[in-house]
Order: structure tokens, then sequence, then C-alpha cells
């Protein structure tokens, strides 16, 4: 039986309620995070809570995203969750709280925030897909539009666009801007790989900045890959060599064919193997030095 942390405490899913007040479900007023954890180690948690707290800020939100405190919290609910040798996904939740008065406007005394956070084994199927690729299709349903760059509740154009690709037999929706420019994915940030030159929408094209694809542009740059942010438009993006995908759950995912167009030769290309291979390196990295620090606090402690 699934356990969730709300407001502080460790409840059994069925008895996690969430006021019919509560502005995150009115307004969609609130942030989330998706992270994800291996063997119990969530990677990137200090980027994810830098991220979740920048936005909270531009939003007026008293976010505390203290890392340890986080951590700690993520690894008992993981823990309670049957989850510790497993890859998990979990998904940290932040709403401005209860506003008995529903008027659109923030309450002048501002609620206590409603913060609760899930657990669930990664879906198997995201291994199979990261060896052979996957299918997306194009949404052109107008520009897309994230001001802020922040990761708000208001995911329902993100929720059609999947649906959309689910009934053509797609993993995944691009957003394809008035100009023709490739934005990102409904769950994901998109790269490309031409003439030796990797390729991603800069952040000013409407996108939000992922925390993957954070990591695999330091990852690019390290190996010394030849890389740029600017604008993709669609055709450029078909006629490229290989492309991939970045999402924390689906880390590098291949792109393989958009619209039923193939990429490249259809198949994973080399700069995204070496990407994905570099990127489960760091991950492994981050999860040692953290589990060394742990023991370190240990044997200090004692």
């Amino acid at each position: 039986m699934a356990v969730v942390y709300l407001n502080g405490r460790y409840v059994q899913a069925e008895r996690a309620k969430v006021s019919a007040f509560d502005r995150g479900l009115s307004y969609g007023d609130g942030l989330f995070e998706t992270l994800r954890a291996y063997s119990g180690w969530v990677f990137g948690l200090d980027r994810h809570l830098r991220r979740l707290g920048r936005g909270a800020a531009q939003v007026g939100l008293q976010f505390d995203g203290d890392v340890e405190r986080w951590r700690r919290v993520m690894s008992r609910l993981i823990r309670r969750n049957g989850l510790t040798n497993a890859d998990s996904s979990l998904r940290l939740t932040v709403t401005r709280g209860v506003d008995i008065l529903g008027t659109l406007l923030p309450p002048e005394t501002a609620p206590s925030l409603t913060l609760f956070l899930v657990a669930r084994p990664v879906e198997g199927t995201i291994a199979e897909r990261q060896q052979v690729g996957i299918g997306v299709v194009t949404i052109r349903w107008g520009d897309p539009f994230n001001p802020f760059g922040i990761k708000s509740l208001g995911y329902l154009y993100h929720m059609l666009a999947m649906l959309r690709a689910k009934e053509q037999g797609a993993h995944e929706a691009l957003f394809v801007a008035s100009d023709g420019s490739v934005v990102e994915g409904a769950t994901s940030n998109i790269f490309c790989v031409a003439n030796g030159v990797l390729t991603t929408p800069p952040e000013d094209a409407g996108l939000l900045p992922g925390i993957t694809r954070e990591v695999v542009i330091e990852l690019a740059r390290k190996e010394r890959l030849e890389f740029r942010e600017a604008p993709l438009p669609l055709e450029e993006l078909l006629a490229s060599d290989e492309a991939f995908l970045t999402g924390s759950v689906k880390e590098v995912m291949p792109l393989i064919a958009i619209d039923e167009r193939p990429i490249g030769s259809g198949s994973p290309g080399p700069i995204t193997r070496l990407l994905q291979e570099r990127y489960r390196k760091a991950v492994e990295e981050e999860r040692l030095r953290g589990v060394r620090r742990a023991r370190s606090n240990v044997r200090g402690a004692t």
C-alpha cells in the first residue's frame, strides 16, 4: 500500500487529503518538480530544489528548499514504499495552500503552503525505449508560453499534447512555434546533432529549462563536443543526423522519428549513445559521493 508525504506527515495514500479550497486545485497556484532516484539516491536534488526555489520566489511562495531536509524526507518515503533497491520517480508539489475566500488574487495573509511528495517505481519500458528510441508527433497549437520558465501546476496543455501523441502511437509530443521552430517536448527538452554540432533551443524560446538538459549541456562541454543553443527549425531537426530528448525520468532518450519521418538512420546515434553513457556515469558518481559523505558524517558523529 503506497505511502505519501503530506504537510510533514507520512500517510497511507488513500488517507492523503487536500482541501477542496486549496489554491493549487482551484487556480493551479503552485509548482512541482519530478525527480528520479537510483537505488534510493535522488539525483540532482540540489538542482531541482534551486529551480523550485527560483520559481517559488517568482510567484511569491515562501518555500524552504533545504537540500538535506528534503533528502531525508525523500529517503524515508522511498524506504516506506519499498523502493530502496529500485529506480523510482518522485514528484514534489507545492501549492499556495487553502484559501476559503476563493478570489483569484492571493490572500493578503499568506496561508500555510501545501506540500506533498509521491514516490513511484520507474516504468520498466523506459530502459527498453532508451535502447531502441522513440517516435514523436508535432503539435502546433499556437506558441508555447512560459514567460517565467517555471514548472507550474498548469499542465493541461501538455496533457492534451500527450493524449494526441498516444492516439497516434507516439511516446511524446513536440511543440512547434508559429515560426516553425521546435521549442520543447510536452515532458522533455530536445537536442539534435547535425554535421557534428549538438544543438538545443535556447531558454528564451519559451521552454522549461530542464535539469537533465542542464546536466547534458555540462557533459557535452566536458566531452568537448561542438555545442550551441540556437533556434531549431523543424526542417533542420528533421534533416539532422541524430536527435534525443532529455528529462529526469527518461534521462537521455533517443528520438528516431518525427511524425513517422525517420531521423538520420532511424536508430540511436553515436553522440546520443555517448551522452547516455556519460549521464549514467554522472549519476553513479554523484550517488557514490553522497554515500561516502553520509558514512563520513556517521563516523564523525560517533
